[in-house]
């Protein structure tokens, strides 16, 4: 009988856990701390505030040779490692790199860095 009162109180715990963590989602609150600065999934785990990019530059990457997840994570770690950039979000999907930096990017530059990868930029826009 103990057993099953302590499974009860557990279950109630959970769930009251998992319902805190939703409801915090849906007001926007993040529990990652929202440094996404260096993260592998930044932007893709919660929208930034729309004003906070209205002071930034937005730099698109048409990409030629991404097949994966990893492929995007080998993209994105080689703009964070040369660039000082906001958030860099790469689909291997689409074929596109966003960057959003404070300056705009030295486009041979970008070209020099993403070749170095393995990859080739077909288009900067």
């Amino acid at each position: 009988m103990g057993t099953i009162i302590v499974g009860f109180i557990l279950i109630a715990l959970v769930a009251a856990i998992i319902l805190n963590l939703v409801k915090n989602k849906k007001r926007g609150k993040h529990s990652c701390g929202s440094g996404c600065a260096h993260c592998a999934m930044a932007g893709a785990c919660h929208d930034r505030k729309k004003n906070a990019d209205s002071d930034c530059a937005v730099t698109s990457l048409q990409i030629d040779g991404m097949m994966c997840r990893m492929c995007e994570s080998h993209i994105n770690d080689a703009i964070r490692n040369n660039f000082s950039v906001l958030s860099v979000k790469s689909s291997h999907k689409t074929g596109v790199c966003q960057i959003k930096s404070k300056e705009t990017l030295d486009q041979e530059r970008l070209r020099q860095v993403i070749s170095e990868t393995g990859y080739k930029i077909t288009s900067i826009y």
